[in-house]
């Protein structure tokens, strides 16, 4: 192929590349909502005229359509290592994968780089039923995916402009040796860390003497103790930070069994204040503990009744006050 007609090909299909990325992007999205998998952040790109030439310069390609794989490049950034497994298995089940590289497989235990997973991907078939995939059942993906500290190494690594190991001038070899290992135990540390955190937070979860669950109120007040009551008592109500509220308790010193006792007290009439308040769908998590606070707090509602008594809110927890014993 000349390079007119390389360029023609680019030119005549890089919005269909871009359809691609922007309809991968949102069904990545989509998938890692439906397996409550948190990422970092999800990007693509369409590679640039220049850099095609060049890799089918430097390649040697023949038939650089068929053989450039990446011209269409998603990115993504989770946050621990196992992530990787779960985001592997979303890929293999949900896209027609051509090609699965793992970088780490084959890196010998001091060489130099960092590691991360490379997929070559086609939309499936049955995706061509929703018209904003139509046209793009054959063009190739490729989806990569890093932790954050492995984004971290890889930007780093290009920076500094090293390829290989070869690359490397011997008087700084060493230490680059010595800082990848480090970036790959940080990695192993955070997992690990996260693994207490969820173990801490199911600890919090006790059985009677009948076998019935129950959440220990009594455990002190932090930020994971606070996440596990919520989803303990309100699995069904959506997560959101809990930064702010978790201050606002300490501020007021109220603890966990303090807030469960509000629950107890409450947990008949919160259905029928939402419906009066008329809120488009279900309070969330922290939203149902400050209506607890709003409605048995002295404290905290003092604290918020100026900026709420007018609305339809503070009309709403002020009748309900009324018609309520405050616990405090």
């Amino acid at each position: 192929m000349t390079k007119e007609d390389i360029e023609k090909h680019y030119s005549e299909n890089r919005s269909q590349y871009e359809n691609l990325a922007v309809n991968i992007k949102q069904a990545l999205k989509t998938f890692f909502g439906e397996h409550n998998i948190s990422f970092h952040s999800i990007s693509s790109r369409i590679k640039e005229f220049e850099s095609y030439i060049e890799k089918i310069d430097r390649k040697g390609y023949e038939d650089p359509i068929e053989q450039i794989e990446d011209f269409c490049g998603v990115r993504i950034i989770c946050y621990y290592p196992l992530d990787l497994d779960k985001i592997a298995t979303i890929i293999n089940d949900e896209f027609e994968v051509i090609e699965s590289i793992d970088k780490s497989a084959n890196m010998e235990a001091d060489r130099f780089g960092y590691r991360s997973n490379h997929y070559i991907v086609r939309i499936k078939k049955d995706w061509l039923k929703a018209p904003n995939y139509r046209g793009l059942e054959h063009l190739k993906a490729e989806i990569q995916v890093r932790t954050i500290l492995m984004h971290s190494w890889a930007d780093i690594e290009h920076k500094l402009a090293y390829k290989k190991q070869d690359d490397i001038p011997k008087e700084f070899r060493r230490k680059l040796y010595q800082l990848s290992a480090l970036l790959e135990i940080a990695d192993a540390q955070f997992q690990e860390l996260k693994n207490n955190k969820e173990n801490f937070k199911s600890s919090l979860i006790k059985s009677d003497k009948e076998g019935s669950n129950f959440f220990d109120i009594k455990s002190d007040l932090n930020l994971d103790s606070l996440q596990a009551y919520l989803d303990f008592n309100f699995p069904d109500r959506k997560r959101i930070d809990t930064n702010d509220l978790l201050e606002d308790l300490k501020e007021l010193g109220i603890s966990l069994e303090e807030i469960e006792r509000y629950r107890i007290d409450t947990v008949d009439i919160l259905p029928e204040i939402e419906k009066e308040i008329k809120l488009d769908g279900r309070l969330y998590q922290i939203g149902i503990i400050r209506l607890l606070l709003d409605l048995k707090s002295d404290t905290y509602w003092e604290k918020r009744f100026g900026d709420w008594k007018d609305s339809p809110w503070g009309k709403t927890i002020q009748k309900w006050r009324e018609k309520t014993p405050l616990s405090n």
